[in-house]
Parts: C-alpha cells; structure tokens; sequence
C-alpha cells in the first residue's frame, strides 16, 4: 500500500494543531491501493492512481477529523466517453475487516458523474471521516481493464484536487480557492448537474456562506465584505460595477498627471485634476478637490521680465444634486464668466466627453498678472452640458438572487436551487451574461439505510466423508442504519452433498406385537419377531435372535363357579368372564366409550357381576365440546389468537341445563371448565361478563339434584368436593386479575351464589355474603343463616405505605346442595347441605382480624354452634 503523507500544505496560511486519530483501516494488502494522511491540498492524475494496466486500485483520503474538516473535491472529467462507470467514489465512516463491512457509506456517483461529458467539471463535498475513489468490475463484464471508445490514453486520464478546509476560521489562502471551486460549480450548475458543494465555512460572493440554521431553512445572509483578487476583505464597501462589469469606485476617478509649471523661474505652479463619475441613477456629486496645484520652478529670475501666473485656488464640490445650478456655482461648478477683465480669454469648449447621454465640454483661461496687479477672481475652467439628444444603449443587468429554496429532500440527498431576473437591454445594449439559476445538492438529515447483503462465502466442506452430507455458505448483513429495515431473506444456505457410499450395518427394525398366548390360563406362550434391516455396502449383519418368547396366562384356570355367565341385559350381551377381570361394551349410539362391568366372587367365592358402570361413556354432545376446547386451548399455548371460546361455553350451558346421561359427561364437564379457565389466563381469550355468567351457570347445572346418583359414579375414579373448590378458587383468580376493566360480579343460581370483588388495599371495604336484598336473590339463600363477613383489615400487602397497584381480589361462593352431592372429608360431624368457600387472593401476610363465618349445623337432629374446619391437605 502505498502510504502519503507530508508536511502542511503551503496553502495552509495559518498553523494548525491537533492530534491524528489512528485508524484500523486495512481495505487491501496490495500496492494498488494509495491511502492519503497529513495532507490538506492535493492533486492527482488517473494514471498516477489507476494505472492502464492495473485492476481494482482504490485512493482513499482521511479526514482528520469530521467535526473540525470538510473535504472538498474538485474533477475534471476524462474527455472520452467510457463503456462503463468503473470508478466509483464514496464516503464512510470506518471499515470492519473482520466482516468487510463499510459502516456508514453513502455514494457519490450521482454527484461525480465521471461518465457525462456534458459538463467538463464536478465538485464534491464530504463530512465524513473516510473518501474513496475506487475501480470496481461492472457485472457482466469479462474482461479487465475495460475498453473506452477513444484510442487516445490521454483521453481516457482525468484529474483530481482535493482540499481540506477548517469548518472554524479557515485561512485566506484555503478560502480564495475555495470560493473559487464555488463559483465554477454554481456556474455549471443545472437541474440535471447540481452543484456538489452544499456549503462553506468561507465568505464567498453571491452569499454562499450559511450558517446551519439558514441552510436547512433555504435562506441566505448577506455578508457586508468586499471580495477582492478571490478573498473577503473585513470592514469595507464594494464597489459598484457598470454594465459593462468594469468596477470603480463609485466618486472620483485617478487623478491626472501633473501639468506643465507656469514659470520657468521665479516660482510657478503645476496643477493634476480629476473628474468625478457619480453613482448610477443618483446624480450626487462627489466631495472633495477637484483641482490641486504645487509650487515649481522657484529659482531667481531677470527683474525686467514678465511671465505668466496661473491662480493656485482650489476649486471643492459636495454632494449635492447637479439640479441646483445655484449651488453648484457656489461650490466651484462652472459659471458665466464675470471675473477681472485682466484674465486671458477663454480657450475653445473641448470636445464632448460622450458621444450619447449627458456629457461634459470645458474650456480654459490663464490669468495674466503684473507687479502692480492683484490675483484674479474667477473660476479658471468651464463645463457645460453636451450631446442630450442622442440615447446611449443600455445593457442588461441582472437582479439579486432569490433566496435558495428548500431542500427537495427532507433526508438524504436533495437539491436546492435559486433563480435571478435579467433586467433587458434596452437600445441595442448587450444581453446580461451569465446563468439565469444554479443548483446545489444538500443533505438536511440521515436517511434511513436498509440493510443489505454482503457476498456469499464459499461452500464448507462436506459434513459426512461418505454418503449424503450437507455444506454450508454464510453471508453478512451490511447495516441497517439509522432505523433501516433488516436485510431480507437467509443468512445461511444448505446443499446436499455426496462424496460416496458408506458401509451400512444392518440393524434390527422394532419388535412386532406379542401374539396370542397359547392358553387362556394354567400358562401359555406367546412369540413376538423382528425384522433386521440390511445389511448395506459390506456393513454387518445384524447380532442377536430374531424370535423371542414369554410366559402369559400362567394363573391357574378358574374351577366353573368361579366364572361369571354369560347375561343379557337388554341390546347388550355380558360375556363369560372369570372374577377379577372386568368386561367391556361399547356405549350406546349417543355416546362414545365402553361400558364396563366387573366379575367378582362374594364371600363364599361364588363369582357374580357387579352393576355396570358408564363412567367411560360421554355423549356426543359433551364430547365434542370437550374436542373444541382442547383445539382452542392448543392454539393459546401455541401463542396464537382465537375467537369462537364464547359459543362454546354458551353451547355447554344449553347442553348441561337439559341434564347428563352418563357419569362421563360430568368428568367431561369438568375437563371443559379446567381447560377454559387455562385458556383465560392467555391472550388468545380476554373473557367478558357473559363468560363469567356462563361459567357459574354450568357449575351450577351439574350441581343438580338430578345428577346425585351420577356423581356417586363419578366419584370412584374423578373429581371430590375439594377439586369443585380448587376449579372455583382458579376461576376467581383468573377473572380478578385477567378480565380487562374488571371491579365487581355478583352471580345468582339455582344451586349456587358467587361473589368476586376486586378491592384496592388503600381502600378496601368490608365485605358481607351473601347480599340478602340483591336483586334476583333465590329465596334458599335469602332464607340462609349462613353468611361470612370478610373485614377490610385483612386485606392488607403488609407494607407500610399501600400504592395504587396493591389490590386484592376476594371471591365468596354459597354453595345449596354440594354436601349432599360430593364427598367432603372424613369427618364425624355431619355438615347440613349448605358449604361456603372464601377466596383471597393475593394471600394476606397476616390476618390480624379473624374472618367470621356462620352456619347452622345438625348433629343428631340438634343445632350445633362449632364451626367445622377442613384439613386443606387431606
């Protein structure tokens, strides 16, 4: 790589201090690539950096610090036309070699334009810590170097300076070429060409300097500095410029040479004039001397001789207007003649000084004096107006510049641009010369950059050294920035691959089922085989038997009484089963499951069959509920969203209230309620009012007197009292805390009274259930002694200062009939039919007030005042 870097530039006026920042930057370990640093002004040619016979050489440039430095470039253009846009020119911030990834990159190609011929020049800027100039192979392309149309080299070259200039108090030097740069650029600016260079921190002609503020806004700030030989000068007033460009002063003109002495001896005078050109359209006349004169010749001379004198008065004008002929006069301005009749006479009027317009002709007059004579009074020059009628042309000259318009693009790349008006010539004068508008580029603020996708990397080696493998090519995301999207698609890509057959062994499939046993009792054998699999490309065969054999039915057969006949009860047909076994036939047509039915010896051995028992059997309509709320309840594990839970519930409530047909349903009910209370506690589902009224409503139907003797079933193998309250306790908790704007709900049912109250712990109320005078109360639990009285006390987070997330959800359930129908505990004392169940949730870290609850209890026939409390483990 070759490496630049020297001394300050002398362009660079005044010193500057600071401190290089090294950077990692190792874009390529080859001699193609020249990397610029320490330099503040350069030059380069095409083929100095991008020799003919080279492919891929990259320039690259620092900028020693993006906050302090703006990089400014200046091209001029190859004057062939290439095939292809090989060279491309970009801008970033660093370089991870470890990915190859540019961070921050923006291009420049739309700026540069290397390969439009229609202008000769393009300006850049860059603010970023890193440019590049870099030589890239178009896709499609074969061949390197690439081919141009013109045969000459020299077409082919072009050229490049560069400048780095302090965004703070830049040099005179730094700023006389840049503005320099920027009045070319604004020259050759168009729609299609806009300039490259969007501000400076110089002060340039035209008011290119803005601040930041200005800049975005399109508005520009006129600067009262003096441009003179390409530089600003501080604390003075342009000139104004003619038609014709020519600049003066805006009052006098340089005076003239000084004039022939009156006297060749005994003391004379010379005199120099000027004239004063007034500013355009105002006709003031200027202040000060219009004639000086100085002594000369001041040698003795003959006593006897005579010479002339001219006066050595000064004549003085103002600024006042050329309109007062009166005031002109007294200000040294021409006037009749009335002086002494010693002065010579007048010259001839000159020559008119403009042959259009307004011009001037003088005259002049010597004063002859004598050793007795006094000096003579009166002007010594006359002018008058001249040529009136003839009407000189005027030029056309141009208005100031509108204000830059707003930037075309609120991020990224835009343009702006701004306009000027030609006053027309008039009277044969000349056109105004010059562009009518000019457009720069500008960048307001970062656009978002979408990631994208940096090159494939070459296949992995095959996973497998024999038969099917796979291998593995990865790539790098390039960005995103600044709130881009991610890159599309796969970052990773799998093949198959196949280098060759691998030796197989053989190996054994899975044993096949058991088959029959040979006798049905006083023992039998049974043989299941299996199959082996290979073996394949000279593996092994597979080791071990192929058959294998068990003892079965090795209990003694049953003496005859020992076996249940065979019995019809019936459509269904019991068969011969030895005790201790159990029969099974399908449920009736409404229903799915098998009926089971077992054989049993009584106290004396004799066997006999049991009543059958349908706890199997669940009727269709049960059962197809119970198939839809586990499809729900897979979707709301799976994170997935749903609808259609309502209908379901409202479907099991229709069903339940017309009864159950086997102990099934009621297993199957209960599995329904268990899985809607997990799917509540999900997004797929937020429940409303109706679903808490429908879920109280089935509890409450499968709690009929209707279905004792099915719970009775029900009980040998499912649910007790205590698992109806743990399913009651979990709905509470689920509605508290779940339903979305959830306060209070008061349920009333045949069998059952629900309260849920959701009570913040700064302000919690005392609670009392059930609610005797609620609207709709049924009269068993208006009529009730039983009731629980829940103090706000208990209801406490244990923390000294409660804020407004402690909350507590309280839920209290009557039960009518639940005593009679499930099982409680093993207990002596008989509960009445009437249990009720409290729910608190959180748990409260101390109840410093006990809760109350009261109701009557029958003990052989007698009231009772013990309360009766259960064991929660049991």
């Amino acid at each position: 790589m070759r490496s630049i870097g020297s001394a300050l530039n002398l362009l660079l006026v005044s010193p500057l201090y600071f401190v290089w920042t090294v950077v990692a930057l190792d874009l390529a370990q080859t001699p193609c690539t020249t990397l610029v640093q320490g330099k503040f002004f350069g030059y380069f040619s095409s083929f100095a950096v991008f020799p003919l016979n080279s492919s891929l050489c990259s320039w690259i440039i620092q900028n020693p610090d993006p906050r302090r430095y703006t990089l400014y470039m200046k091209i001029l253009k190859p004057s062939g036309v290439c095939d292809h846009q090989h060279i491309r020119t970009y801008q970033f911030d660093s370089f991870l070699e470890s990915t190859r990834t540019y961070l921050g990159m923006e291009s420049f190609d739309d700026v540069l334009k290397l390969c439009d011929g229609s202008t000769r020049f393009a300006f850049l800027q860059s603010n970023k810590q890193f440019l590049q100039m870099k030589q890239t192979a178009p896709p499609g392309v074969d061949t390197w170097p690439m081919r141009w149309k013109p045969a000459k080299a020299q077409e082919r070259d072009f050229s490049v300076e560069y400048l780095v200039v302090g965004n703070r108090n830049p040099s005179k030097a730094a700023c006389q070429m840049l503005c320099k740069w920027l009045d070319a650029c604004l020259a050759i600016s168009s729609s299609s060409h806009p300039c490259g260079i969007m501000q400076t921190p110089c002060s340039c002609s035209g008011g290119e300097v803005l601040d930041q503020a200005s800049e975005i806004l399109g508005f520009t700030r006129k600067k009262e500095d003096c441009y003179k030989d390409g530089i600003y000068l501080e604390n003075c007033v342009s000139s104004p410029k003619d038609s014709n460009g020519a600049e003066f002063l805006g009052g006098w003109n340089s005076w003239s040479a000084w004039g022939d002495c009156t006297k060749d001896c005994g003391g004379g005078l010379q005199t120099r004039m000027r004239s004063c050109k007034p500013l355009p359209n105002e006709g003031l006349a200027c202040e000060g001397v219009l004639e000086e004169g100085r002594l000369c010749n001041r040698k003795a001379c003959n006593t006897n001789g005579r010479y002339n004198s001219r006066s050595q008065s000064l004549r003085s004008t103002d600024n006042r207007k050329r309109e007062d002929p009166d005031e002109l006069q007294h200000y040294g301005y021409p006037a009749p003649q009335i002086g002494d009749p010693a002065a010579e006479e007048w010259s001839p009027w000159s020559v008119c000084s403009t042959t259009c317009g307004e011009g001037w002709q003088t005259r002049t007059r010597f004063c002859v004096s004598s050793s007795y004579s006094t000096q003579c009074s009166g002007p010594l020059r006359e002018q008058r107006q001249c040529n009136n009628s003839a009407v000189c042309p005027v030029h056309g000259t141009w208005d100031e510049w509108s204000p830059w318009s707003l930037c075309s693009s609120t991020c990224g790349r835009g343009y702006r641009d701004r306009t000027r008006t030609c006053k027309p010539p008039q009277f044969g004068g000349n056109p105004c010369e010059g562009p009518e508008k000019q457009t720069k580029f500008c960048n307001i603020a970062l656009c978002p950059v979408d990631g994208n996708w940096n090159e494939w990397s070459s296949w992995s080696s095959c996973s497998a050294s024999c038969s099917n493998g796979t291998q593995q090519r990865t790539r790098e995301c390039n960005g995103p920035s600044y709130g881009g999207a991610e890159c599309q698609g796969h970052w990773v890509e799998t093949r198959d691959c196949f280098l060759r057959q691998c030796p197989v062994d053989g190996k054994w499939q899975a044993w096949g089922v058991w088959g029959s046993c040979t006798a049905t009792c006083g023992g039998g054998t049974q043989r299941r085989d299996r199959v082996c699999y290979g073996p394949f490309f000279g593996g092994e065969t597979c080791q071990g038997p192929k058959e294998e054999y068990k003892q079965c039915n090795d209990r003694k057969c049953p003496e005859p009484h020992e076996i249940c006949d065979e019995e019809s009860l019936g459509p269904v047909v019991w068969k011969e089963t030895p005790a201790g076994d159990a029969a099974a036939v399908r449920c009736p047509r409404n229903a799915t499951g098998l009926i089971l039915r077992r054989c049993i010896l009584d106290e004396e051995g004799i066997a006999y069959w049991e009543p059958p028992t349908y706890i199997k059997c669940v009727s269709i309509d049960y059962r197809n509920i119970q198939m839809m709320t586990r499809e729900h309840l897979s979707k709301a594990q799976r994170g997935l969203m749903g609808d259609g839970l309502s209908d379901v519930l409202q479907n099991l409530v229709e069903i339940s209230q017309d009864g159950t047909s086997y102990s099934g349903d009621l297993l199957s009910t209960m599995d329904v309620l268990r899985n809607m209370t997990e799917i509540f506690r999900r997004a797929y589902h937020s429940p409303t009012s109706g679903d808490v009224q429908n879920f109280v409503q089935i509890i409450s139907n499968i709690l009929s007197e209707d279905n004792r003797e099915k719970w009775e079933e029900a009980q040998l193998i499912g649910p007790n009292a205590k698992e109806l309250f743990r399913l009651v306790e979990d709905f509470i908790d689920v509605i508290g805390f779940r339903m979305k704007d959830f306060r209070d709900s008061y349920q009333v049912t045949d069998n059952l009274v629900l309260g849920i109250h959701k009570l913040p712990a700064n302000a919690a109320t005392d609670i009392t259930f059930p609610m005797k005078g609620w609207r709709g109360m049924v009269d068993w639990a208006k009529n009730s002694e039983d009731k629980v009285t829940v103090s706000k006390s208990i209801l406490s987070s244990g923390l000294s200062v409660s804020d407004d997330s402690s909350v507590f959800v309280v839920g209290t359930v009557l039960y009518r009939n639940v005593g009679n129908i499930l099982s409680l505990q093993r207990n002596s004392t008989v509960l009445n039919s009437k249990v009720i169940s409290v729910t608190v949730k959180p748990f409260p870290r101390s109840l410093l007030t006990p809760l109350e609850i009261e109701f009557s209890h029958l003990y052989n026939g007698t009231t009772n005042q013990t309360c009766i409390l259960w064991d929660e483990n049991d």
